[in-house]
Parts: structure tokens; sequence; C-alpha cells
């Protein structure tokens, strides 16, 4: 019966690690790799705000923003209830700067948002971190690229 039991903790301990990665988040220990896993969790969390936040934007007035002051007072305007159906903090001036380089996001404004259209970049890490960056993509998502590819989609 005790065999049992040690199989039922670590079943819960494995579909607990698992709920929490499909949730996005993570547990102490998870990353096998070593990896500062808030540092990188944090960085695609944030800019994957600004994304939304840009996406808020195109969607409310059917085009991008025209600059940077222009979409922070557009995420300064948002009730609570705007910015929690949105998925964005309450802290957006925080958006703009990534938590990896400590550099404000380099954003392409006024750019269309189309996700069956050319995958393009929208906002990338200015340096990123060890040679790789991440890149919110014209259809929604946002991935960490090596350098090379990254570049890419910032042409």
């Amino acid at each position: 019966m005790r065999g049992a039991g040690r199989w039922f903790r670590r079943q819960a301990i494995g579909n607990l690690c698992c709920l929490a990665i499909a949730l996005g988040g993570s547990l102490p220990g998870c990353d096998s790799a070593g990896k500062d896993v808030r540092s990188d969790s944090d960085g695609k969390t944030r800019i994957t705000q600004l994304l939304r936040l840009y996406k808020a934007y195109y969607d409310r007035n059917k085009k991008g923003p025209p600059d940077e002051q222009t979409l922070r007072e557009f995420g300064n305007k948002l009730t609570a209830e705007e910015r929690a159906s949105v998925l964005i903090s309450d802290d957006i001036d925080k958006l703009f700067t990534s938590p990896r380089d400590k550099q404000k996001y380099v954003i392409r404004y006024n750019q269309k948002l189309e996700p069956t259209g050319p995958m393009r970049g929208i906002a990338w890490e200015a340096q990123g971190e060890e040679g790789r960056r991440y890149v919110a993509l014209s259809n929604g998502y946002v991935e960490e690229y090596r350098e090379e590819a990254a570049k890419e989609y910032m042409k």
C-alpha cells in the first residue's frame, strides 16, 4: 500500500508541474537547463502584454499607434476592466522596457496586425540576452529567436 502512496504523490507532483507550465508559469526546479526561469518568463510576459496593448489600440482605431506617447496614453486611459479584458497589467509604463536587457523595446509603429499576412516584428528587445531576443510578431505571437533569425523579423 505504501508503494501506491508514493506513486500517487509522484503523479500529483508531475501533474502540478505540467499544469504550471501549461498556464504559462513555472515551479522552482522545473527548468533542467539551470536558466533563470523568472527572467525569461518575465521577459516574454512583458513583451506579450505590450503586443496585446498594441493590438487593443489597433482593434479600437483600425490602425497601429503612430508613436510611443500615443500608445502609452491609450494604455493609461484604459479602465481596470478593459486592461483585464486584454490581459495587460496596470503598470503601463513598465511594459515598454525589457526586464532582461533593461532597455526599451524597439517598437515598429503604424503597422497592421494581420494574423494571415506576412509575419513581421512589431516589437523586440534592443539587446536581448545571451544572443537571443524576444520578438512580438504581427500574427500575435511572441517568440525568442537567436540573433540571426531575429534580424529577419526586424527588417
